[in-house]
């Protein structure tokens, strides 16, 4: 029987409730409920009350008195009130603009994560208290209470073995227990502190860079109290609010919370100080698949194969949540430390693009002429392609952009769903099979020609050389990249259309993280960086010429609004994750530790 002195009920310590019988005993019956009244009872009570009308004058609120208007509305229960017919015009209108729509589902959101983590920490505390009065239990402490309960058994007891098996002193002093207690009493205190503790760019330790884009930069960072790895994305406002970047990035932010699906990249923690927003994602060490492709070439048909049937799983998982990649490229597939693929960078997905970008996009493809289109066979446009590769290794980060891989009604700013992004994989499955993109030319204006031409530019590879004979497409092939790179009426839209393919008939597309990778990367340790580029090195950072120019651009570009300090309000609803969000054990910390370590939470 626990009292109040053994579950640590005083003030400055966590409490617990506990029900005690003895408790209930000594109130006496003042504080029993009454006793349900027979049937017969409540009957008579009804007739009683039935049988005794009111006058006007006793009721002066009776129906006869009460507005016919008034009436009708009490008449109908408030939950059934629809509060939207109740606004004004302009009140509607605010309230269908996405930007309310989304703080109010955050809003939502927040108000479930906190009630449902506070209700977790309470019971993970109760289990931490009974585990702490359990070990001290089996350490040989028995409390004055049970020590007596024991002695008054061993009397009643007949059988020598079980009297001697009930303790009737302590191993244990009291003043021991007390001081074990308010170590433990210290945890528990430390960890709700630590639960209260906003998170911090001090609360990670940065490793090395890994990353380096126009509006930041991307570092692996380990969490300092949990020792958790992680890629560390952090981006300046001001520059997101010039670019009119906001939107995107926070879109980004809502799609990594929602996911728990392996193929796309999981957010650990989103937060933010006066001049950066924080993106800490899972740390996925393989590199990305565009350096994988450069260092491989062209991929036999069954490595092909492999990788797009994971980019097709991935990208459906993207489908599920609602959502549309849109600028989907190898860069945007990473490989995990089992060669398996992870999907990422979602700036682009889901609702409308940036109007400003639709009208540079379509600027552009309207600026070519049909005549700008120059015929040039397979094998030139590669050659082509790869030296102006070698030439600009960051092409797809350039200023401009590149749409080798964007469907044409995205450029062109019309209506899309769900296929652009198998137009988007089927230009990819094309480069793995033939080496360059179906629509590359010799320099962007060409590019955006062949793209505005796509069914006359789109050509199939034909080898006659003897040596060239392997890198010919198969029918099968041929026939699902023609299917892919369709008008919309007539792509593929679903993975179902593409697990019937034929050319998909060897692989389960439900099984694949099941099957063994072509290529897994060769790791020396969880924090090896030796898939990505040395930051360190000139050589290496000579590929983001272009990329810091753009930066240096963009800061010199004048503020398109007066939040470019910031803008507060703008990012309400950013900050995701907890300090013992990742934290999943819930053994108790060992006693008389003068640590302050957290070692249980969640």
């Amino acid at each position: 029987m626990l009292s109040s002195t053994r579950d640590g009920m005083k003030e400055n310590a966590p409490r617990d409730t506990y029900s005690s019988p003895r408790a209930k005993d000594t109130l006496g019956h003042t504080s029993q409920s009454p006793a349900p009244l027979s049937r017969r009872a409540q009957a008579k009570i009804g007739t009683t009350a039935s049988a005794s009308p009111m006058s006007k004058r006793d009721a002066p609120h009776s129906a006869a008195n009460i507005d016919p208007a008034a009436a009708a509305y009490t008449n109908s229960s408030w939950r059934t009130q629809n509060t939207i017919s109740m606004l004004q015009p302009w009140e509607k209108d605010v309230l269908e603009m996405p930007e309310v729509q989304r703080k109010a589902t955050l809003a939502q959101i927040y108000f479930l994560n906190h009630y449902f983590d506070s209700l977790r920490y309470l019971a993970d505390r109760r289990e931490r208290h009974a585990n702490f009065e359990r070990e001290m239990q089996q350490k040989g402490y028995v409390h004055p209470e049970d020590q007596l309960e024991n002695k008054m058994a061993t009397i009643s007891l007949s059988s020598p073995q079980q009297a001697s098996a009930l303790p009737t002193s302590s191993r244990i002093s009291y003043q021991d227990y007390q001081r074990e207690r308010q170590q433990y009493f210290q945890q528990e205190r430390s960890l709700l502190l630590h639960r209260r503790t906003k998170l911090r760019l001090a609360q990670f330790h940065i490793v090395t860079q890994v990353g380096q884009g126009g509006y930041g930069e991307v570092f692996l960072a380990r969490k300092r109290d949990t020792g958790e790895l992680c890629a560390l994305k952090r981006l300046r406002k001001r520059v997101l609010i010039k670019m009119d970047e906001v939107r995107h990035v926070l879109t980004e932010r809502d799609i990594l919370t929602a996911t728990r699906s392996p193929w796309l990249v999981r957010l650990l923690y989103a937060f933010q100080d006066e001049q950066h927003v924080y993106l800490a994602m899972e740390y996925v060490p393989g590199g990305d698949f565009r350096t994988l492709l450069n260092n491989s070439g062209v991929l036999r048909e069954e490595h092909a194969r492999f990788y797009i049937s994971e980019m097709f799983v991935a990208v459906n998982e993207l489908h599920k949540l609602g959502y549309i990649h849109r600028d989907l490229k190898p860069e945007n597939f990473l490989i995990d430390a089992q060669g398996h693929i992870k999907l990422t960078d979602f700036g682009l997905a889901a609702g409308a693009l940036n109007p400003g970008r639709i009208e540079s996009l379509k600027k552009r493809l309207d600026q070519v002429k049909d005549t700008d289109m120059v015929y040039r066979t397979p094998a030139e446009r590669g050659s082509l392609y790869q030296a102006m590769r070698e030439h600009n290794v960051r092409y797809a980060d350039s200023v401009v952009g590149s749409p080798d891989y964007m469907a044409p009604e995205v450029l062109r700013g019309r209506e899309y769903g769900t296929s652009v992004d198998y137009w988007s994989l089927g230009c990819i499955l094309y480069e793995f099979l033939c080496g360059f993109p179906p629509f590359s030319g010799a320099h962007p204006d060409e590019t955006w020609a062949n793209l505005k031409n796509w069914s006359k530019a789109l050509q199939r590879p034909v080898y006659e050389k003897p040596e060239d004979l392997q890198f010919n497409l198969t029918n099968t092939a041929w026939d699902i990249i023609v299917r892919l790179i369709n008008t919309p009426e007539h792509r593929y839209n679903s993975l179902m259309q593409v697990q019937a393919h034929p050319f998909f008939r060897s692989v389960d597309l439900t099984k694949m993280r099941e099957m063994h990778a072509p290529f897994i990367p060769q790791l020396e340790s969880d924090q090896d960086t030796g898939y990505f580029d040395n930051f360190d090195d000139p050589a290496d950072m000579a590929k983001y010429k272009e990329v810091q120019e753009k930066q240096r651009h963009v800061e010199a570009m004048d503020a398109k609004n007066s939040a470019a300090d910031g803008g507060r309000g703008m990012w309400v609803g950013f900050t995701f994750g907890k300090n013992w969000a990742q934290q999943q054990a819930k053994s108790l910390p060992k006693p008389r530790s003068t640590s302050t370590k957290i070692n249980t939470m969640f």
